[in-house]
């Protein structure tokens, strides 16, 4: 039902009344907002609704080129299966304003995400808001993939010096779309700061709801460390126009608290630290145990996943648990099916039976970091 101001009121299934709100209305209205980033092949629906039971409120589908997504249904059926379960219930307190600073005026979600050749997509015969295969609560453009074959094709992080083109590109997803579909852009940092102020000013004049900013440069390798100063530029840039995410080197509920404490945005945003670690945002220092057989349960119950992809997944969320280097070249190298890598868990004693729907809703997610109660 909808509560009459574009934001839905629902029941969660327990008998309990939830409010529905759009990515950018959480990041205005309540705090500690937490997302999962967009990954290439990685940030396919079990793993969304993993990281949805774990603290993370907004989550992003893997990057899609836009071309292939209007063109190929099973380029569609790939990388953007969606389920409504998949959003997360969550208890976020709300965001307190002082008398000097009352809210901004508005200028959950799995968003999609587009690289900026979008231009393909949104000049497609049908808008995206007619499409009934584009179930989403926001579409997103990457401004800031760094990869060279995306510079090269004039996508991606090659926008970062177009701030007229982005301009097009928001206003164009704005009409294709409808007004009251959220539009936010990924952006990285430039070497120029004056550059990123004209970017950000550029997509808040051009209607973006909300802007991710990644701190690092195009030239940066993942190693680099990231400029929390250049992010806190860029978030006053906005002026509270538009809320701000911070992305880069989240690796833990602590330090995301830092960044966010730092840099003064409204959300922080975690990719290689959630894929080591599911439960980072819940405040887990590693991939308890009962997040790797939530994953299970979630990939074999959508059954979406290649072998290969649900196999990687695992590893990562299971390095801190190999005993021994042999025990992970075992697991990366030796098992090569669902069948095997499920007989290995359950060997290291792993129950996997124990696991159902009703036992990913009501399990206790958020851990007291103070006593590590649940820790596994």
């Amino acid at each position: 039902m909808s509560s009459g101001n574009g934001i839905d009121i629902v029941s969660d299934g327990f008998n309990e009344i939830v409010e529905v709100l759009p990515p950018q209305e959480m990041l205005v209205q309540l705090d500690g907002i937490n997302v999962a980033a967009p990954m290439v092949r990685f940030s396919k629906l079990p793993y969304r609704h993993l990281v949805s039971l774990y603290n993370t409120h907004i989550t992003y589908t893997p990057m899609i080129l836009a071309q292939e997504f209007s063109r190929s249904a099973i380029g569609r059926q790939s990388d953007f299966t969606t389920s409504m379960w998949e959003r997360g219930v969550f208890d976020v307190p709300e965001r307190q304003f002082s008398p000097k600073s009352p809210p901004p005026e508005a200028p959950s979600p799995a968003n999609l995400h587009f690289p900026d050749e979008s231009k393909a997509m949104l000049n497609s015969p049908k808008p995206l808001a007619e499409n009934p295969t584009c179930m989403k609560d926001g579409i997103d453009l990457n401004l800031g993939c760094p990869q060279k074959w995306a510079y090269a094709e004039k996508i991606g992080s090659y926008l970062l010096r177009e701030p007229n083109t982005v301009r097009e590109l928001i206003r164009s997803a704005r009409d294709r779309t409808g007004w009251n579909t959220p539009i936010s852009i990924k952006i990285r940092l430039d070497t120029e700061l004056k550059r990123t102020e004209q970017l950000v000013k550029t997509a808040i004049q051009a209607g973006a709801s909300f802007i991710t900013v990644h701190g690092r440069t195009r030239h940066q390798p993942s190693t680099h460390t990231v400029d929390l100063d250049g992010i806190r530029f860029a978030r006053e840039c906005a002026r509270e126009e538009v809320p701000v995410i911070a992305n880069g080197d989240a690796w833990s509920h602590t330090e995301s608290e830092a960044i966010r404490r730092k840099t003064g945005v409204r959300g922080v945003m975690s990719g290689r630290g959630l894929l080591a670690n599911p439960a980072l945002f819940a405040g887990y220092d590693r991939t308890p145990i009962h997040a790797v057989t939530n994953f299970v349960h979630l990939s074999t119950k959508y059954g979406v996943l290649p072998f290969p992809l649900f196999h990687r997944h695992l590893g990562f969320m299971l390095e801190e648990r190999f005993a021994s280097r042999a025990e992970r070249s075992y697991f990366l190298s030796d098992l090569v099916s669902y069948a095997g890598v499920i007989d290995w868990l359950e060997e290291k004693g792993v129950m996997l039976d124990s696991c159902s729907d009703d036992h990913l809703w009501s399990q206790e997610r958020i851990v007291d970091p103070a006593s590590k109660v649940g820790l596994v």
